[in-house]
C-alpha cells in the first residue's frame, strides 16, 4: 500500500513545490515530509482543502470516502457509472492527486486517499467507515475478523485495523465473503443494505457475548457487519454497504455548465471597463475625502446605517448599494478604519495618496479580489459589520474571475445564469443552490462591473491581466485604463479650474484649501470664491504665495485676471479684524497693581495681555487664572457676568451607599 509519506517522497522537487504551494502560499516549503504528511492528514486541513475542489473533484472525493483503505480504480469507476478509462475520470483524479487527496498506488490498480471518511461521515445513506467502529472492538475479536478476512492476524490494534479495513475496501473480498455467509446472514445483511444500515436484536445481541452461531455472529466475525460491545447496536460499515448495495451509482459530472458565450467587441469592452475603473477611483477618492472631512458616525452596535449611506450616495452621485460596497471595500484595503464611533481614513491612506493613479487602483484591486466579504449580498446588514453572507466570498470571488477570464478573446457570457451555474460547479460545498448560485453571480459581476474588469458580462484587458497576478502585466494594463496624474489645472475667467485627468495628491491638496470642489469624474472641477480664498488666507498663505501657488499649478502659468483681482481684494481686507481667544478678564481700579501683575514672570502662563489700564486679559479659564494670581501672592476675587461677586461655596463630598 502506498501511503501519503510514500507518495510525497516519490515526488519530483518540482511537483513538491507545487502542492506545497497550494496548502501554504505564504509558507516556507516542507522539509520534514513526515510532518506535511501529517499537515495535509489533519481534519481542518481535509476541509479546506475539500472547500477549494469542483463539483466533479468533490463528488469523486465523496464516493473514495467511501472506502477508507482505497478502493480499486474499476470499482471507482463502476461507482459513478463511467468506464475505468473515462477521459472525466482522468481528468478529476488528476485534479484530487494536484492537491494531494488522492494518489494512485504503485500499480496504479489502486487509489489511495487521504482519511476523507473522517470529513465526508455517511454519505449517500451509508453507515460511517469500518475504521471509527472497529476503534471500540477488543483485540481478540479484530484478530478473528483479521483471520477470516485474510488480512494480518498480530497484535497491533492499528495493524489489525488497517488490515481489516484494507481487506474490506476491496470489493471482491466483500463479494466473497458475502458468498460465503449462510443465507441467513445474507437476509440480514441485505435487509440493512437497503435501509438503516444499523441492526439492534437484543437476543441475537446477547448470543454474540456467547459461543452460540447466529446470523449476526457470523457477519460480526467477517467484518461484514461490526459490533460495537458498549454501544450494543451492530453497524454494516460504508465499504461494505458500497459494494452491496444493488444498482448504487453515484453523481459525476465532469463538463462544467456551457457558457453559451457570444460576440462582443473586445474595443468596447475594454473602453467601457477604463471608463468604468477611472470613475471608480474618482468615486473613491470622493468617500474618502468626506470621511477625512467629516467622519462618518457608525450605529451603536457598530456598522454604517441607512441614514449615512443614503447621505453618502447624494454625495457621491451612486447607488446606495454601491457605497456599501466602496465602504467596505475601503475598509478591508486598510484606507479607513474606527475613530472613537466614526469611520474616518487610517494613516495608510496618506501613503495611498502619495501614489500615482495605476498605483492607487492596484491597491484597490489587490484588496478587492481577496476581500473576504459580499456586501452586495448582505444589504440586510449594517455595511461594515461581518455577516453570514460573507463566508468565503474571497473564495467565490476568485472563482467568479476565473471563469470569466475563461471566456475567449471577443466573448462574453449569454446571461448572469450560465455565471451562476458556473459558479456552483466551481465552489459546490460554498455555492449550493441555484438561487444561491444567481444571487451571487449577480453580486460579484456588479463587483467587476464597478472596477473595470468586466462589461458586457466579458472579461476586460484588466480581468484578464488580474487573474494571472502578474504585477507587470496588471501595470501595463493600469497604465492605459487610468492616465497619468495631472499637476496643472484649466484656471477659467469664471473662477473654475478644471482637471481633464487626475490630478495628483499635490494639487489636490492645493485646490482643495483654495477652493470648493464640485465635479468629480470624466473632468474635476473647483471653483474659487471669496470664502474659499480666506480659507487659504487662514491657513497661513498670504497673497503674493497663493498667486504664486496659482501660476504654477494653471496651465501655461496664466492666472485669469478675475481670480488675481479676487485674491489680491481680498488680501487688503483680510485680518483688519481680529478675534483674539480669551479665557476670561483680570479688572482692577488701581493701573499700577495691574501692570505688576502683566509683567510678573510667574504669571507668564496665563497668556495675559493689557487692553486698556485696568484691564486686563487671560488666556486661561477664571479658576485656573484665581489659582495662578492667589498663588503669585496676590487677593484676586471672582465676578459673575453681572459684576456682582461670584461666591464659593465649600464642596462637601459624599459616599453613595448601597442599599
Amino acid at each position: 500500500m502506498k501511503t501519503l509519506l510514500d507518495y510525497l517522497d516519490g515526488l519530483s522537487p518540482g511537483r513538491l513545490a507545487d502542492l506545497a504551494e497550494l496548502h501554504r502560499p505564504d509558507g516556507p516549503p516542507p522539509t520534514d515530509l513526515r510532518r506535511f504528511a501529517a499537515e495535509l492528514s489533519t481534519y481542518e486541513s481535509i476541509v479546506w482543502t475539500l472547500t477549494l475542489q469542483t463539483l466533479p473533484a468533490l463528488q469523486l472525493a465523496e464516493v473514495l470516502a467511501l472506502r477508507a483503505g482505497g478502493t480499486r480504480r474499476r470499482d471507482l469507476a463502476a461507482a459513478v457509472g463511467v468506464p475505468a478509462d473515462d477521459p472525466g475520470l482522468d481528468k478529476t483524479l488528476t485534479a484530487l492527486e494536484e492537491w494531494g487527496l488522492a494518489w494512485p498506488d504503485d500499480d496504479g490498480d489502486w487509489i489511495r486517499c487521504l482519511p476523507l471518511h473522517s470529513v465526508i461521515d455517511g454519505g449517500f445513506g451509508f453507515a460511517p467507515s469500518a475504521v471509527a467502529a472497529l476503534e471500540f472492538v477488543p483485540v481478540g475479536q479484530l484478530q478473528r475478523i483479521a483471520y477470516e478476512l485474510g488480512a494480518p492476524v498480530g497484535r497491533n490494534r492499528a495493524g489489525l485495523i488497517g488490515g481489516i479495513v484494507a481487506a474490506l475496501s476491496d470489493a471482491d473480498v466483500v463479494r466473497a465473503q458475502f458468498a460465503a455467509a449462510p443465507d441467513d446472514t445474507r437476509d440480514l445483511v441485505l435487509d440493512l443494505v437497503g435501509a438503516e444500515p444499523y441492526f439492534y436484536d437484543p437476543r441475537q445481541m446477547a448470543a454474540l457475548r456467547t459461543a452460540r452461531r447466529t446470523p449476526l455472529s457470523w457477519a460480526v466475525d467477517h467484518g461484514l457487519l461490526i459490533w460495537n460491545p458498549d454501544g450494543g447496536v451492530a453497524m454494516l460499515p460504508s465499504e461494505v454497504g458500497v459494494v452491496l448495495r444493488d444498482g448504487f451509482c453515484a453523481p459525476f459530472d465532469p463538463e462544467p455548465p456551457h457558457l453559451a458565450p457570444v460576440e462582443v467587441s473586445t474595443e468596447l469592452v475594454d473602453r467601457e471597463g477604463a471608463a468604468a475603473a477611472r470613475a471608480a477611483l474618482a468615486t473613491m477618492t470622493a468617500l474618502l475625502d468626506e470621511c477625512g472631512r467629516e467622519p462618518v458616525p457608525t450605529l451603536k452596535n457598530g456598522g454604517v446605517g441607512v441614514r449615512e449611506l443614503r447621505r453618502l450616495r447624494k454625495l457621491l452621485g451612486c447607488d446606495e448599494t454601491d457605497v456599501r460596497f466602496w465602504l467596505v471595500l475601503a475598509g478591508l484595503s486598510g484606507l479607513i478604519g474606527l475613530a472613537g464611533n466614526r469611520v474616518a481614513p487610517s494613516e495608510e491612506y496618506d501613503n495611498w495618496l502619495k501614489l500615482d493613479p495605476a498605483g492607487q487602483y492596484g491597491w484597490l484591486l489587490d484588496g478587492w479580489i481577496d476581500m473576504d466579504a459580499a456586501p452586495l449580498l448582505a444589504l440586510d446588514t449594517a455595511a461594515l459589520l461581518r455577516s453570514r453572507r460573507d463566508e468565503g466570498a474571497a473564495l467565490v470571488r476568485q472563482s467568479f474571475v476565473t471563469l470569466l477570464t475563461g471566456l475567449p478573446e471577443g466573448r462574453g457570457a449569454a446571461n448572469v445564469d450560465v455565471l451562476g451555474g458556473s459558479l456552483m460547479f466551481a465552489r459546490p460545498l460554498i455555492v449550493s443552490d441555484p438561487e444561491q448560485a444567481l444571487a451571487g453571480a449577480l453580486a460579484f459581476w456588479r463587483e467587476a462591473e464597478l472596477l473595470g474588469v468586466g462589461a458586457h458580462l466579458a472579461p476586460t484587458a484588466l480581468g484578464r491581466a488580474l487573474v494571472t497576478g502578474d504585477p507587470e502585466r496588471i501595470a501595463d494594463v493600469l497604465s492605459r485604463f487610468l492616465p497619468a496624474a495631472q499637476s496643472t489645472v484649466i484656471l477659467q475667467s469664471d473662477l473654475t479650474a478644471v482637471a481633464t485627468g487626475p490630478p495628483s495628491a499635490r494639487l489636490t491638496a492645493f485646490l482643495d484649501l483654495a477652493a470648493d470642489r464640485e465635479s468629480r469624474g470624466g473632468a474635476h472641477t473647483w471653483r474659487f470664491s471669496e470664502a474659499s480664498v480666506r480659507r487659504a488666507f487662514d491657513a497661513g498663505s498670504s497673497a503674493d504665495e497663493l498667486l504664486a501657488a496659482l501660476r504654477e499649478a494653471a496651465s501655461a502659468s496664466r492666472v485669469p485676471q478675475p481670480l488675481e483681482y479676487l485674491v489680491t481684494d481680498l488680501a487688503r481686507r483680510h485680518g483688519n479684524v481680529r478675534v483674539r481667544p480669551v479665557g476670561c478678564v483680570v479688572h482692577s481700579d488701581d493701573p499700577t497693581l495691574l501692570e505688576e501683575i502683566l509683567r510678573g514672570k510667574s504669571l507668564a502662563r496665563l497668556g495675559l495681555s493689557a487692553l486698556a489700564p485696568t484691564v486686563l486679559v487671560s488666556v486661561l479659564p477664571p479658576a485656573e487664572t484665581l489659582a495662578a494670581l492667589r498663588a503669585a501672592g496676590y487677593a484676586p476675587a471672582g465676578e459673575n457676568a453681572d459684576g456682582t461677586f461670584a461666591l464659593e461655596r465649600v464642596v462637601r463630598h459624599r459616599a453613595v451607599l448601597e442599599e
